[in-house]
């Protein structure tokens, strides 16, 4: 079996799966935000009773309408706060992250298990070597209830990343690559494995990018296997599939690839941010589950410390943990003397609800997940999608910039 049908298979109670096969799976950690969570759950969940299977498996997170912007936003934080209140949840995180980095960042996600969430992001989960799926909110509400969920085994698509990761490259511009190459959805229904040389090199942050952007590709689940030192208590090996078991393989060699930008209006339109160097900017923008990482923070203060940025630079941190540790080593110290906004901790702009919408026009390079029109506020707006290195280089130059030339 692949990795994905072993822990499917554990998950079901069952020796083996096939891809096809129909699972009733036991859901080790159940998964929501302010936006998919109680607001949309709750009158759900009563009608089901109410009650749910095991509070100490519900992670919920505020993160989508925190700071809020509107009375709107306040009337649902006030709604969550309460739910969360009265059901005692022990998972509850409160304006202290993006619930996707808070699920690696805290080891909420574990090796070997399967995690179900009401956000299309869930996949990002599967970087520590977890099966994790998204769902809808009418779907997670009997999974509370029941703490199962009932799944057609995917066939797995493995992506090999070949040779050692250069300084201008990162996670984003080898998920690009792939989006470019293969197109969004070329893997509907199917579960991305990552591996090779540059994964087994890569930090989680950085792997959380690949299984991150594994939805944007049309699949159920991506995964990256884990160390063996993470498989003890895994209950299931969590050793690499067998190219054989797999239904296709796709080898990417990194030192052939260049960074990487995806054009409005789709996650595919990628080439080479040489191919559009140049390009007039308005704005910059780092975070998103994808981008507001430390590691992210850490690259674009490697390119600007000591410089002065040429547009307006916007800087979410995905969680209050990413602002402990970048205060710590200077890096929001070097963003801030370059001219850069930090923001409190969250989505920020990623989903379009506040916090440096974009105006009708305006063009934009971000680390943000998807640029459909209207992604980061007026449909007319243009967000081109780049890494961390990528939007320092063009903020410092106010236009779309390779980082090789600045680095």
């Amino acid at each position: 079996m692949t990795l994905t049908e072993r822990i499917l298979a554990r998950a079901a109670g069952q020796s083996t799966v096939r891809p096809g096969d129909e699972v009733w799976a036991r859901v080790d950690l159940a998964v929501m935000h302010d936006s998919s969570g109680p607001r949309r759950i709750a009158p759900v969940l009563q009608r089901l009773g109410g009650r749910i299977w095991d509070p100490n498996r519900v992670v919920l997170a505020i993160d989508h309408f925190t700071p809020p912007a509107t009375l709107t936003h306040v009337e649902i934080l006030t709604m969550t706060r309460a739910w969360a209140r009265e059901r005692q949840l022990p998972l509850f995180f409160d304006s202290e992250g993006i619930l996707h980095n808070l699920l690696l960042e805290r080891g909420l996600a574990r090796p070997g298990t399967l995690v179900v969430g009401a956000d299309s992001h869930t996949c990002t989960a599967g970087a520590v070597g977890a099966v994790a799926v998204g769902v809808g909110a009418t779907e997670l509400a009997t999974v509370l209830v029941t703490g199962e969920i009932w799944l057609r085994v995917p066939p797995t698509v493995l992506i090999r990343f070949e040779g050692t990761i250069p300084p201008y490259l990162t996670a984003r511009d080898l998920a690009m690559a792939v989006l470019g190459s293969l197109k969004a959805d070329f893997a509907i229904y199917r579960a991305v494995e990552y591996t090779g040389e540059a994964v087994e090199s890569m930090s989680l942050d950085e792997r959380a990018v690949l299984t991150n952007q594994a939805v944007e590709m049309g699949a159920k689940n991506g995964i990256v296997p884990p160390p063996e030192q993470q498989w003890p208590g895994a209950g299931v090996s969590l050793a690499p599939s067998a190219p054989e078991e797999c239904e296709a393989v796709h080898t990417f060699h990194v030192r052939e690839l260049a960074p990487m930008v995806a054009a409005p209006p789709r996650v595919d339109e990628v080439r080479p941010v040489a191919h559009l160097q140049g390009l007039p900017l308005d704005r910059a923008y780092i975070g998103s589950c994808v981008g507001g990482k430390a590691e992210d923070l850490r690259l674009a203060a490697r390119v600007l410390r000591g410089r002065r940025v040429r547009i307006p630079l916007t800087v979410t941190p995905a969680t209050q943990e990413v602002v402990r540790a970048c205060l710590a080593d200077g890096t929001l110290q070097a963003l801030v003397e370059a001219g850069a906004i930090v923001q409190a901790p969250g989505c920020g702009a990623c989903a379009g609800l506040h916090s440096g919408l974009l105006g009708p026009g305006e063009r934009c390079v971000a680390t943000v997940t998807r640029n459909t029109p209207g992604r980061m506020g007026h449909r007319s707006a243009e967000v081109y999608l780049a890494s961390a290195l990528t939007v320092a280089a063009s903020a410092l130059t106010g236009q779309l910039t390779d980082p090789r030339e600045v680095l």
